[in-house]
């Protein structure tokens, strides 16, 4: 059975400030409320959550332990009143995306997308909330290869272009050739193999390991190239709006078929629901758009 939500929320303020004073000022109750709903979490565990120095107070490990816990849950809990609150339908369409095809592909699709279905709300979450078991409809992910998932549908073909800043250009001149590249600063997003197989596919020998740092966020690394710090990759079509706008540039033609591609892949629970289908067709729609 579980302990009230009053004593839980008391718990979950005063671990979070640090202080009983604290949580029952945010709480609107007496500290003397909070140290009682505390005490009596406390003997329903029937571990010690708090060591007690006169007025101050320190979560003890299971302390520590539980705040992590139970923080996580109020944030759920609040997530889903929410969603309840935005959709009283119950229309609400949850889809894990990576951040950076959220932020450069599908951000700035949205608008017509609320114009042609005004009674679906669209909640995107991160990855990880995929890999944690989180309730979704969707997900869109990245591979190199076919998807055998049985639901998954390509969605979006990633062709890869060397880019660089005006800025860099101006510090170092614009390369010639691909091999130029060798020597300018690189940066590379989770390892160096991107850039191998990219100088191989353009016949460029790399007789010396490739220097350069490696991020694992792909904003970071546009970041960096928008800002001069070296040559990158960039995948079209989500480097669109940087090559559009100059900040940066595409410094040869030569495309590769290589194929990596995003799919976007419908779950059971999705299947059940005819407004996530209604979203998965939108998004394969404009897919197809690039």
């Amino acid at each position: 059975m579980l302990p009230s939500l009053k004593a839980l929320r008391a718990f979950d303020h005063a671990a979070r400030t640090g202080s009983f004073k604290s949580a029952a000022k945010a709480l609107n109750v007496s500290p003397t409320a909070i140290s009682h709903h505390i005490r009596t979490l406390e003997e329903d565990l029937g571990v010690p959550l708090f060591e007690r120095d006169g007025r101050n107070v320190t979560l003890t490990q299971q302390g520590r332990e539980l705040s992590t816990d139970v923080a996580q849950a109020f944030a759920q809990l609040a997530q889903a009143v929410d969603r309840t609150r935005r959709s009283p339908n119950g229309q609400v369409i949850r889809i894990a995306a990576g951040p950076f095809f959220a932020a450069r592909w599908l951000m700035p699709r949205l608008a017509p997308f609320w114009v042609e279905h005004p009674q679906i709300s669209l909640e995107v979450v991160p990855i990880p909330q995929r890999l944690s078991g989180q309730d979704i409809d969707a997900d869109i992910v990245i591979s190199w290869d076919d998807i055998t998932e049985e639901n998954a549908r390509p969605l979006l073909t990633l062709t890869p272009f060397a880019i660089a800043s005006p800025l860099l250009i101006k510090r170092f001149g614009r390369p010639d050739s691909p091999s130029d590249l060798v020597n300018m600063p690189l940066i590379h997003q989770r390892d160096t193999s991107g850039w191998a197989d990219w100088f191989a596919a353009m016949d460029v020998a790399c007789v010396k390991p490739l220097r350069g740092p490696v991020f694992e966020d792909a904003n970071a690394v546009m970041r960096g190239a928008v800002e001069g710090q070296g040559v990158t990759l960039g995948w079209m079509p989500l480097i669109e709006h940087e090559i559009e706008t100059g900040r940066v540039i595409q410094l040869f033609d030569q495309s590769i078929a290589w194929r990596k591609q995003y799919y976007v892949n419908i779950t059971p629970r999705g299947l059940r629901n005819g407004a996530a289908q209604s979203v998965v067709d939108w998004l394969r729609s404009e897919g197809r758009q690039g």
